[in-house]
């Protein structure tokens, strides 16, 4: 039962990955904000906020962010292979083409996903030593980074009109999240309503 707790977010994230080629063998017949929807980078800086957003401590938001990257890395890459490689058996060409030719981008990802999960160990870090200003500042590029998706959608040479509205949908929850509902303002009413403190 342990095990499975501490490795929850590396099935959900490889559950993410194999769901992301599922949907995007649907591109002719949904909406691109439904075939793209794990596979676009779109969604990603609300996944890893939301992560970071729980009341955990930092090894534990490093671990699970690591975690639901590396699944969602090998989920979506290993069901490429495993595609590519059944078409290879079916029709030819080459087996490690088949097999590797995406191996590039799992580790690109991958460390991706390493940097934001170092990325939430220390806004956690900050968050429990009380660092208001350092821990705002560090969520400000994921508003950034978001804000540069939802504009690459609209002067893309394709209108992306349903991504650029998910973007929206993103923004306004990671807006949402860190003000309304602020890590920080759970973190001083933790330590107001203390007895220690009183």
């Amino acid at each position: 039962m342990k095990i499975m707790k501490t490795t929850a977010y590396l099935w959900i994230g490889a559950a993410m990955g194999i769901a992301g080629q599922f949907l995007g063998e649907l591109h002719e017949k949904v909406p691109l904000c439904v075939s793209d929807l794990i596979s676009d980078m779109t969604i990603w800086p609300l996944v890893i906020l939301l992560i970071i957003h729980r009341d955990v401590d930092a090894k534990t938001m490093l671990r699970d962010l690591f975690l639901t990257f590396l699944g969602l890395d090998v989920g979506y890459y290993g069901y490429a292979a495993v595609k590519h490689t059944i078409e290879y058996a079916k029709f030819g060409g080459s087996l490690s083409s088949a097999m590797f030719s995406d191996v590039p981008d799992l580790i690109a990802y991958t460390a991706l996903g390493t940097a934001a999960a170092v990325w939430g160990w220390l806004m956690v870090k900050l968050l429990r030593k009380n660092k208001a200003v350092l821990y705002n500042i560090m969520v400000l590029p994921f508003i950034a980074v978001q804000l540069l998706f939802m504009m690459n959608d609209i002067i893309s040479w394709e209108y992306r009109r349903s991504m650029f509205l998910l973007g929206v949908v993103c923004l306004g929850i990671i807006i949402y999240l860190y003000t309304v509902k602020s890590p920080l303002r759970r973190r001083n009413d933790t330590v107001t309503n203390c007895p220690v403190a009183a």
